[in-house]
């Protein structure tokens, strides 16, 4: 009896789980499984309501099956609720929002697609991305998506439509957007004619070409349209600002430029939108022919070259290159970076592309320990964590893959790289096939790691020296913290008015070296053109100051202060760190914490010169808050005897000499350079 009812129990058991297979299909399909599909072509009518935070969409979806499936899954922000969706004939459809997983929109097709067909569905769907009355779980990056009366934003990785995989599909794209009255909606592609009607006026834009990301931005723009040469720059700005976008439209005609040069037209022809934006958009790059610059860059005294370079570049290695999937985005972000480098020491010389190569160095090492490059998509599309590990790091990959390739090799291969990958997209595999064919070796090593692979190498040197016949031997080896680390390093002797380099390949624990000098070696120094992106005392403490100057921006002072506490840890006389803290010590008004710090960035090693100035200009200040006037102009004569003017420091101590400062008098929290 006892074994017949667990017999019987385990029959109706397995009936149930049978029943809830045949009645709920997506219960038997796990995420491994879903179908693979392609995404060709958006139809996106859009209607903004900024006064309330909300949007309608009707979307026209033409979807390709590339294998054999009776139901499309997609991905869509789930602040948004899909209503409908229908068929070509306006047949319903059954679908499912979050029914395969979190932010899935899965739709049970009438019929059986076969591998290779094709078919149009229409989604009805509303919602809104307000703060206060949606979830933003669906994202990392707070960027992404925004509808108000200020300015409204849908970004492409917001998934404010339903997408296939994120990234990768590159459809075409028609899309109309409904804005009220007064109100200017940018697209991808080229525009269309608009359409107006009572209180509301219909912006189209037209990607004929497969495009990469579909967004739309939207505000209250007066826009303007500047030739440069057979280049054609459409302004769209604040009033207040339209005249102003001129500096930053001719600073990117000029990178625009020099790109083409380089790499031939973009996807977007010569025809190209610069279109301000919010600041909280300042990581993201734009889309097809339009590039984003921010509020704060068009009321900057200067353009923001380098800024624009990184957009601007994103034309080429995103919208016309692309990407076969999320792993091959460093593809794209780190050559935007490296892209903007490189016309940085076009227009500055050798000295000026160092500099931009040291700051993407400090850039990746900022967050690196948190991802491998392949995998950063996990931090937050656009996110400043993202751009440290993909971006940052990803670009200085791409400068140790030219340090060791050549530049000319290095930048035949990225000639040979656009032009074979355009048409199918860009990937990590046949760029490393086209570096191994201009090397003439195997280059496996070298991606796997420094793409598949968190960390980097800490290098130190022992050495002996040597009399010759001919005049000093330096002996020694090169030590790492990591056995299977390789790669090409150079080492330098340097003596007095002469200097010797030999290349070793570092591999192991362990390298040794030989290098023959004339003259006595005075140092010996690894990597002495920074090639390698390496764990040293003075890259982390770069790092660190600009952990703490990112924090101090933000107000988030108790960061800040921590990350310059660790950055004084390295380098205890590092001016540069105690007067950051002292200025974060006088925002909050500890005075006397802020004397003592300003007294030992002066103790330090002042570097850079500009700390003297304005390290007495504080003291005087603090001085002049706690009333004792005598000590504070003391502190200004001082300033003024510096004869150092950086950031109009002599103006200042004039200023406050003729009349006491005060907090609130005017005075705003400069950030020295």
């Amino acid at each position: 009896m006892l074994m017949r009812g667990i017999v019987s129990r385990f029959m109706m058991t397995g009936l149930a789980l049978s029943l809830a297979v045949a009645l709920f299909p997506q219960a038997r399909r796990q995420a491994s499984s879903l179908p693979r599909i392609r995404i060709e072509s958006y139809n996106v009518k859009l209607e903004l309501d900024p006064a309330l935070h909300e949007m309608k969409v009707v979307a026209g979806i033409t979807v390709q099956a590339l294998e054999t499936t009776d139901i499309i899954v997609l991905e869509i922000s789930e602040n948004l609720s899909v209503n409908r969706i229908t068929d070509l004939q306006g047949g319903s459809i059954d679908f499912g929002q979050d029914e395969t997983g979190p932010g899935e929109l899965a739709i049970h097709l009438s019929k059986t697609l076969a591998a290779g067909e094709s078919t149009t569905l229409k989604a009805e769907y509303s919602g809104g991305f307000d703060l206060d009355r949606y979830s933003r779980n669906f994202t990392k990056d707070e960027s992404a998506a925004y509808i108000g009366m200020e300015g409204s934003y849908l970004l492409y990785q917001s998934k404010w439509l339903p997408v296939g995989k994120l990234f990768t599909d590159r459809p075409t794209a028609s899309v109309e957007v409904t804005v009220p009255l007064g109100m200017t909606a940018v697209g991808p592609g080229t525009p269309l004619p608009i359409v107006t009607r009572e209180t509301a006026e219909t912006f189209g834009w037209a990607a004929t070409q497969p495009v990469a990301t579909i967004s739309v931005v939207a505000g209250r723009y007066f826009e303007r349209k500047l030739e440069f040469g057979e280049l054609t720059i459409d302004t769209y700005a604040r009033e207040d600002h339209i005249d102003a976008m001129r500096k930053s439209a001719e600073a990117l005609a000029k990178v625009l430029e020099y790109y083409q040069q380089l790499w031939g037209a973009p996807a977007t022809g010569k025809n190209f939108r610069l279109v301000e934006v919010d600041d909280r958009l300042d990581l993201q790059q734009g889309m097809l022919g339009t590039i984003f610059v921010t509020h704060s860059e068009v009321a900057a005294p200067a353009p923001p070259v380098r800024e624009l370079a990184r957009r601007a570049a994103y034309q080429w290695w995103k919208d016309t290159v692309g990407v076969q999937s999320a792993a091959d985005l460093w593809l794209v972000d780190g050559m935007s970076y490296y892209a903007a480098a490189q016309y940085l020491g076009e227009k500055g010389g050798p000295e000026a592309l160092q500099d931009e190569i040291d700051n993407l160095a400090v850039l990746g090492l900022k967050f690196e320990s948190r991802s491998t490059v392949r995998e950063g998509i996990g931090l937050g599309y656009g996110t400043e964590f993202y751009e440290s590990v993909v971006a940052g790091k990803g670009a200085s990959v791409l400068n140790m893959l030219k340090g060791i390739l050549g530049p000319a090799k290095f930048a035949d291969v990225l000639k040979q790289y656009r032009d074979q990958a355009a048409a199918a997209g860009g990937s990590t595999s046949v760029f490393a096939k086209i570096a191994e064919q201009a090397y003439g070796q195997e280059l496996g090593w070298f991606f796997a790691e420094w793409i598949n692979t968190m960390g980097v190498p800490n290098l130190q040197v022992d050495y002996v020296v040597y009399k010759t016949r001919d005049g000093f031997r330096v002996s020694g080896s090169v030590k790492q913290d990591r056995d299977l680390f390789r790669m090409p390093l150079e080492i330098e002797a340097v003596g007095d008015g002469s200097s010797e380099r030999a290349t070793i390949d570092l591999n192991g624990r362990t390298t040794p070296f030989d290098i023959n000098l004339f003259t006595w070696p005075k140092q010996v120094v690894i990597d002495p053109d920074n090639k390698i992106l390496r764990d040293s005392d003075d890259l982390q403490l770069k790092v660190q100051l600009t952990l703490g100057d990112d924090a101090k921006q933000k107000s988030n002072y108790v960061d800040a202060i921590r990350a310059y506490e660790k950055a004084l840890r390295i380098n205890p006389r590092k001016s540069l760190a105690h007067f950051r803290m002292a200025e974060v010590f006088f925002e909050q008004m500890n005075l006397q914490a802020a004397a003592n710090t300003f007294r030992d960035a002066l103790n330090g090693d002042q570097d850079p010169k500009w700390i003297e100035v304005w390290c007495y200009l504080y003291l005087g200040k603090i001085y002049d808050i706690l009333g004792q006037r005598q000590r504070a102009m003391a502190e200004y004569n001082k300033a003024l005897n510096t004869k150092d003017n950086t950031n109009g420091a002599l103006d200042e101590a004039k200023k406050w000499l003729a009349n006491p400062f005060s907090k609130g008098s005017g005075e705003e929290f400069r950030d020295n350079e």
